[in-house]
């Protein structure tokens, strides 16, 4: 009796090209390749607290990025960013020009492009530089390629952090930020003007949920 059970699903035709090409590169068949996706979403999805991720799973998920990045032949620009959240507010940032990658974007969580795999000691450089704050990165919250950039020729990898100050010195916008603004994570929505990875949407309402229940 066959102990396996046979499911089907449709994807994009350039979405399947790459697809394509990642077998024909790991020498993987169509079922190993999808069993270690999925094996990898059921490990993240059996209630861990976004704060406690396992560093064996994130590096699980940078081997399938670059096991993804070394066949591609479009140019992947990763980008890191930082929820940086304290008092129950996080920070967000004014863009001061037009972004080249993504359409429409105004109001976004400070960080910039990464270039090595130091994501760590390159987040804080980043955020340094934008708002004038050193920060703790606690965790890696959420990991995506952008839907909203506009050139189908570049990919943009965002990579979400969650991060806390390490001082009490002010913020103050930097290089590429006009604007720096304290909110409450719910109003996050209200500036920003493209999409938010669902991930981070549930992230936002953990911290503002916590530090409602939180005594003062």
């Amino acid at each position: 009796m066959r102990k396996t059970k046979v499911i089907g699903f449709s994807i994009p035709p350039e979405i399947y090209a790459q697809f394509e090409s990642v077998l024909k590169g790991r020498h993987k068949t169509k079922s190993e390749f999808f069993r270690e996706i999925l094996d990898l979403y059921f490990q993240n999805a059996k209630g861990k607290n976004p704060l406690q991720a396992e560093e064996k799973d994130i590096a699980l998920m940078l081997k399938k990025y670059w096991e993804f990045r070394s066949v591609a032949e479009s140019n992947v620009i990763v980008v890191g960013l930082g929820i940086i959240a304290k008092d129950g507010k996080v920070l967000i940032g004014q863009r001061k020009g037009k972004d080249p990658w993504v359409e429409n974007l105004t109001w976004v969580f400070p960080g910039g492009q990464m270039h090595t795999l130091k994501f760590n000691e390159e987040l804080k450089a980043n955020i340094k530089k934008e708002t004038g704050l050193a920060v703790a990165v606690k965790s890696l919250v959420a990991s995506r390629i952008h839907p909203d950039s506009g050139f189908k020729n570049v990919q943009i990898v965002a990579l979400y952090f969650y991060c806390e100050p390490i001082n009490e010195n002010t913020e103050k916008a930097g290089v590429n930020i006009a604007k720096l603004k304290w909110v409450k994570p719910s109003d996050v929505f209200k500036f920003f003007t493209t999409s938010v990875a669902d991930e981070v949407t549930k992230f936002l309402m953990m911290i503002e949920k916590d530090h409602s229940a939180a005594p003062h």
